[in-house]
């Protein structure tokens, strides 16, 4: 049977569904005595009544398309690539753990990067990060992919895993060989966020814009797509690219303008510009909960690299960043 050391991992459960066996293959989301979940490779989420599992393991990684490979990068490497393209303000080390603020805009940039040794005991490692946040009046916030060591110790510790996020790999050129190109749309990159790019940006920071937009901007190599329609923009989306990987964030669609492609445009818009500066590959990250956004990318072509959560001490607000 599983156990809290396979969350993250693939696996196949079986389990009795109205008398028969039917099975579940994907990455184990979640793991407790009311229901199991796993993320299925076309992106749906199956919740499974562990009382009528009869069988689950581990199971190897899924053998990937010919043509559609990535460069082989573990979670703590692609953490870190993840990271430059989302870059915080101030940056801290404490050991390999990287400490982010970046005035409390995105949970991305302001947690604790918690990947490798931190070079001090864990319950040490987890007090130098509350002081350190504390400093700049920031809720301690920590990110660990859900197969490292750290992720299974925390409970014990008091931390709450507050939310998942699925990081998710497609490699360029096969990826924009399945976005189909659109007669009837616009398609610009610019080097800086136009105001009406930031106008259709849903999630904004409205408390402090400009600190969000440093974020956005901040890396060497980034774009800033706009999908116009009759000379409207509809769609919007950011790609940054770092060591050849290029870092998908930001698509949003005007409502009006919704389940009608616009979405797959944008994503055609980034991954070309991303060619054109030299990205073989492409990643994403996605909500767990965001189960139209899983399918979508499924459909697509990505594949799940790994997943990490966010954890805040037990008697931390549950803010989800």
């Amino acid at each position: 049977m599983l156990s809290e050391a396979d969350l993250g991992r693939r696996v196949s459960v079986r389990r009795l569904v109205d008398g028969r066996p039917t099975d579940a293959l994907g990455h184990l989301l979640a793991l407790d005595h009311g229901s199991w979940r796993v993320l299925r490779k076309d992106g749906s989420v199956t919740d499974i009544d562990p009382h009528a599992v009869v069988a689950a393991k581990t199971v190897p990684p899924a053998t990937v398309r010919r043509g559609w490979e990535v460069p082989d990068v573990s979670p703590a490497a692609m953490q870190a690539i993840c990271s430059r393209g989302w870059p915080a303000r101030e940056v801290e080390a404490l050991g390999d753990w990287r400490l982010r603020a970046h005035a409390g805009v995105t949970g991305r940039a302001n947690s604790a990067m918690a990947v490798g040794d931190p070079g001090r005991p864990l319950p040490d490692a987890l007090a130098a990060v509350v002081r350190w946040y504390a400093e700049r009046g920031i809720p301690p916030l920590l990110q660990v992919p859900l197969i490292d060591p750290v992720d299974r110790s925390l409970p014990a510790l008091r931390w709450t895993r507050r939310h998942i996020t699925i990081v998710q790999v497609a490699p360029v050129q096969p990826l924009l060989a399945t976005l189909p190109a659109r007669e009837d749309l616009c398609l610009t990159v610019d080097p800086t966020p136009r105001p009406e790019w930031l106008a259709l940006m849903h999630d904004l920071d409205a408390d402090d814009p400009r600190s969000h937009v440093a974020i956005l901007a901040a890396p060497p190599v980034v774009g800033f797509a706009t999908v116009r329609r009759d000379g409207e923009p509809v769609g919007i989306g950011r790609v940054s690219v770092e060591g050849g990987w290029a870092g998908i964030t930001s698509i949003d669609v005007a409502p009006q303008a919704r389940r009608q492609g616009i979405g797959s445009a944008v994503m055609r818009a980034l991954v070309g510009w991303a060619a054109e500066h030299g990205a073989g590959a492409t990643y994403l990250q996605v909500r767990a909960a965001n189960d139209a956004g899983l399918r979508l990318y499924a459909r697509l072509g990505y594949m799940t690299h790994h997943l990490y959560g966010y954890w805040s001490p037990a008697t931390s607000p549950d803010t989800l960043p």
